[in-house]
C-alpha cells in the first residue's frame, strides 16, 4: 500500500488505471487516499476530473467546492468549476468561474473562447462579442471571426459582420468555410455576379465540396444562366446521387425552359428518393394540370397526402381542379377541409 506521502505514486498509478481503462479501480483507489489528502487540491482536482470525465458533475463539484475552499484563486480549480458547472447547465456560475481565471491570468485568454461560445450558446450575443473579442485580442482565428460574423448579424449589424469575414478571409485567402460564408452574404445581397466568383473559387479549391457547386447553382439559375446552372446541379447529383434538393433544382430549371419531359423525370426523381417532398409532388400536379391531364395531376396529390395528411395547400389544390372538372361536391368538400386546416 502506498505510504500516506506519497501522492505522487498514487496519483500515477490511478493515471495508470486509467490508462488500461480500468476506472472504477482508479476511482476505488482515490477514494481510499480521501481521508488522508481532504486538503490538497492537486488530489481534490484530480479525482474531481475523473468524476466529471466520466458523466459524474455533482460528485466532481462536490471535490472542486473542497478545493476552492482550500484556495479561492486557484486556476485549475475554478476552470473545471467552470467545466462542470457548464455541464450541470448552471450558465451563470460557470461564466463565473472561466472569467475569474481570465482576470486572475490574462495568458489563459483560451478561455475567452470557451466564454464566448457560452453566451452564443445562451443566445446573449453581446456578451458573445465582448468575449470573442478579448480572445482575438491575444489569437486571431479564423474559426472565431466566423462566428462572430454570424452573431453580428444576428444582432443586425451588417457592417461587423462584413468586417470579421474580411478579417478571416485575409488571414486564408483559401479557407472554404469563409468562402463559402461571403459568396452567401453576396447571395442574400442580390450581388450574383460576386457570389458566382466565390462559389466557383470553392469548387476549383475542392471540386468535391458539393455546398460550393449547391450554391453555384442557385446563384447561377438566379442570374437565368440556366445552362451553367444545370451543370452545377448535375454536378451536386454526381457528387451524391441522393441528393434530393440537386434533383429538385433540376426540375425546377428544367420547367423554367419548358422542358416538361425533364422537369417531370427530375421531379419524379425526388420523390423515388422522399416519397414525402410535397414541393415535388405539387410541381408534378401542376405541370398535369396545366396540361389538362387532370387525372395524374389528382393522383399526384392523393400520393402528396399519404405523407402529407394536413397540408392544406393539396386539399385547396384538389378542389381548385375538381372546380375544373365541373365536381361541385368534390370542390366544396375539399376547400371546407382546406379551410379548417389553414383556421385550425
Amino acid at each position: 500500500m502506498f505510504e500516506e506521502n506519497d501522492l505522487s505514486a498514487i496519483l500515477t498509478e490511478a493515471e495508470r488505471l486509467i490508462e488500461e481503462s480500468k476506472i472504477e479501480e482508479a476511482i476505488d483507489l482515490l477514494e481510499k487516499q480521501v481521508q488522508y489528502y481532504e486538503n490538497e487540491i492537486t488530489f481534490l482536482n484530480f479525482i474531481a476530473k475523473i468524476y466529471y470525465l466520466i458523466h459524474k458533475p455533482d460528485l466532481a463539484l462536490n471535490y472542486l467546492n473542497k478545493s476552492i475552499e482550500i484556495d479561492s484563486e486557484n486556476l485549475e480549480t475554478l476552470e473545471l468549476l467552470g467545466d462542470v458547472y457548464h455541464n450541470l447547465k448552471n450558465w451563470n456560475q460557470a461564466l463565473i468561474s472561466w472569467k475569474k481565471v481570465c482576470e486572475l491570468d490574462p495568458k489563459k485568454y483560451l478561455l475567452w473562447n470557451k466564454i464566448g461560445h457560452l453566451y452564443y450558446e445562451i443566445g446573449e450575443y453581446a456578451g458573445a462579442t465582448r468575449a470573442f473579442s478579448n480572445f482575438i485580442e491575444y489569437e486571431e482565428n479564423i474559426e472565431v471571426y466566423s462566428l462572430l460574423s454570424v452573431i453580428f448579424k444576428k444582432m443586425g449589424n451588417e457592417i461587423e459582420s462584413w468586417n470579421n469575414l474580411m478579417k478571416a478571409e485575409q488571414l486564408d485567402p483559401t479557407n472554404e468555410k469563409i468562402l463559402m460564408q461571403i459568396g452567401e452574404t453576396y447571395l442574400e445581397l442580390d450581388n450574383y455576379d460576386r457570389a458566382e466568383d466565390y462559389f466557383q473559387t470553392v469548387s476549383k479549391i475542392n471540386d468535391e465540396n458539393l455546398q460550393a457547386w449547391f450554391y453555384l447553382g442557385k446563384t447561377q439559375e438566379a442570374k437565368q444562366d440556366f445552362i451553367q446552372a444545370i451543370d452545377a446541379f448535375s454536378k451536386v447529383i454526381e457528387l451524391d446521387p441522393d441528393n434530393v434538393l440537386g434533383f429538385f433544382n433540376l426540375a425546377n430549371i428544367y420547367a423554367s425552359i419548358a422542358n416538361i419531359e425533364e422537369a417531370i423525370r427530375y421531379y419524379e426523381e425526388c420523390l423515388s428518393r422522399d416519397p414525402a417532398f410535397l414541393e415535388a409532388s405539387v410541381s408534378l400536379a401542376s405541370l398535369s394540370w396545366a396540361s389538362k391531364d387532370y387525372d395524374k395531376a389528382i393522383l399526384y396529390l392523393e400520393d402528396a397526402l399519404r405523407h402529407n395528411k394536413n397540408e392544406a395547400r393539396i386539399y385547396r389544390m384538389l378542389g381548385d381542379i375538381s372546380e375544373d372538372l365541373g365536381d361541385e361536391e368534390k370542390t366544396l368538400e375539399y376547400w371546407e377541409k382546406a379551410t379548417d386546416l389553414e383556421e385550425g
